[in-house]
């Protein structure tokens, strides 16, 4: 819709009465909409104190800067502009207001420290320690089937959360856990569970001895019913993960999500299987694990070498 834009600017309805009209409107995920909301909130919080009621490009550019000045990281700065581009998009689109985003710049994300993964070693040796620890209770017993679990499928701590027990189905021979990816509302993401996993995920099941519907359960006296936290299921990795030596702000839940994909690649698994099994919709996000590749395993050279020796 084309638009008269200083009549637009005149006439609009006051900001606030926009974004929450915009907000009410969205069609996304749960969690999305709370994210937007908060950006917006705190855009609106911004002109008050500013007392900017029709807000221009420039005004835009100043608040950006003055997220970065509060020392908001900059993957979060970028979030607020995905959220003010949308947002005024909307605007126009609406006949509301013009789109004073389309020309916001994105924010350079600087990386965060890395998560580091672990040796197959380092795997072995966290895995033995959890199944030996395991004897001593139930919340042991749960702690060494979700270690496994996440090692072996890379899930996210999200994901592991919101698994119920029901999610698991078995179809010819192959037994799966349908999860809830990273920006899905339903779970349709068939992750295979190794024998080995499946076999300490029934067993935990079999001694907690309860028709609870979540997967992976809290086990104290208030809330022995209750499914299990994504950061709960972060403490108790960094947990396991200092019981072997690993107390480092670089191992975390997360590294295990890293150790699957690195472990795969050193093994044979092409990229493309990699990106797969841990749901990546872009292969180049998937690329971020080879980082951990050494040259010393890369015998691309070689292999080159010898497919052209022994071709025909």
């Amino acid at each position: 819709m084309i638009i008269d834009r200083n009549k637009a600017i005149d006439e609009s309805p006051p900001q606030i009465d926009l974004a929450s009209d915009y907000i009410s409107g969205l069609d996304k995920s749960e969690n999305t909409v709370s994210t937007y909301k908060g950006n917006l909130d705190r855009y609106i919080k911004y002109l008050d104190e500013k007392r900017i009621t029709k807000p221009k490009e420039s005004d835009l550019v100043l608040f950006k800067k003055s997220l970065k000045m509060k020392g908001c990281h900059s993957a979060t700065v970028q979030l607020y502009v995905v959220t003010l581009r949308g947002f005024y998009k909307w605007t126009e689109r609406m006949g509301y207001y013009p789109n004073i985003a389309s020309s916001l710049t994105n924010e350079h994300v600087e990386p965060t420290f890395k998560r580091q993964a672990l040796t197959v070693s380092e795997a072995k040796r966290l895995l033995k320690k959890c199944k030996t620890r395991s004897k001593k209770g139930i919340t042991h017993l749960r702690d060494y089937a979700i270690i496994s679990l996440i090692v072996t499928t890379g899930l996210r701590t999200v994901e592991v959360s919101r698994a119920d027990v029901e999610d698991i189905v078995s179809l010819n021979g192959v037994t799966y856990l349908y999860v809830q990816g990273k920006g899905h509302d339903d779970k349709d993401d068939p992750i295979k569970l190794p024998s080995d996993v499946l076999e300490t995920i029934n067993h935990y099941l079999t001694e907690r001895n309860s028709d609870a519907k979540p997967l992976f359960l809290n086990h104290c006296s208030r809330s022995d019913k209750t499914r299990i936290k994504p950061k709960t299921i972060s403490e108790l990795v960094k947990n396991a993960l200092r019981l072997i030596g690993l107390d480092d702000k670089r191992y975390t839940a997360h590294s295990l999500r890293h150790t699957c994909a690195t472990i795969a690649l050193l093994n044979g698994a092409s990229i493309q299987e990699v990106q797969m099994t841990l749901r990546h919709k872009s292969i180049n996000t998937t690329t971020i694990y080879t980082h951990n590749l050494s040259r010393e395993t890369n015998d691309v050279e070689n292999i080159v070498a010898k497919a052209i020796k022994e071709s025909k």
